[in-house]
């Protein structure tokens, strides 16, 4: 029986490592995938969003080409913005919109730097995307302060109703201490809140509960700069096995 797994297995791996393919995309190509397109207010010009065949991977993300019409038969990566931007959409003619996620530059602390491109002669009006919206309010679903009265554990998300929440902030203020717009301690995403809930323990440190889908993850949404107050991380599948945001606000 060992035998045979390890035989399967080998075969999926060999047929993913055949996978090998060229630099340029074509339309035509068989593993081309296109996802959807926008033609500009003149129809001149269009907007391409295309995937690729990945073999036993399926289908990945490739890019999004901006394409004159007698371009649709070059290879689209000339013409494919970088796939750091999202949410395109024309102004006019010869500019387009798009957002550029900025929700690591946070948690690594790396300065926000956006600049416009420009694409087969087509202007990219870069902004910065960061989930919250004029129209959402604050609204915290956790807080508590530390056995010694110097802090308070906060988690609190942007949203206009509780039928759609957004993602959680994590951050440890000074008692009484001003809240920052965004966590800094850790900033989830709309996958996940990735920790389910937080306390503080006896020691003054911080204790947050997450299940095993999601216990892997959780490092990589933490602020490299944080206040430095140690955590330890505890996965409980029995309370949070199925969830995926921190919802104990209102008993949710």
């Amino acid at each position: 029986m060992r035998k045979i797994i390890y035989i399967l297995t080998l075969a999926i791996l060999s047929s993913c490592n055949l996978y090998d393919r060229k630099d340029d995309v074509l339309m035509t190509d068989q593993d081309y995938l296109e996802n959807y397109r926008e033609f500009s207010p003149d129809n001149s010009m269009v907007l391409i969003n295309y995937s690729l065949d990945l073999g036993a991977f399926g289908y990945g993300q490739a890019g999004t080409a901006i394409l004159k019409l007698s371009d649709t038969t070059k290879n689209l990566r000339n013409y494919s913005l970088p796939n750091t931007l999202t949410k395109l959409k024309w102004i006019d003619n010869k500019s387009i919109s798009a957002q550029y996620d900025i929700l690591h530059l946070l948690r690594t602390g790396k300065k926000i730097e956006l600049k416009d491109e420009e694409v087969n002669n087509v202007k990219i009006k870069v902004s910065a995307l960061d989930y919250i919206d004029k129209e959402d309010h604050l609204e915290i679903e956790h807080k508590e302060t530390s056995p010694n009265g110097q802090f308070e554990l906060v988690a609190y998300r942007y949203l206009k109703n509780r039928s759609n929440l957004n993602f959680i902030h994590i951050s440890v203020i000074p008692f009484g201490g001003q809240l920052p717009k965004y966590g800094n301690y850790l900033i989830a995403d709309m996958q996940s809140d990735y920790v389910f809930y937080g306390t503080w323990t006896k020691k003054n440190e911080l204790e947050f509960h997450t299940n095993s889908q999601y216990s892997d993850l959780v490092q990589y949404y933490l602020v490299n700069n944080r206040p430095k107050i140690e955590y330890e991380l505890v996965t409980d599948d029995k309370n949070y096995g199925s969830k995926y945001r921190w919802t104990t606000k209102n008993g949710i």
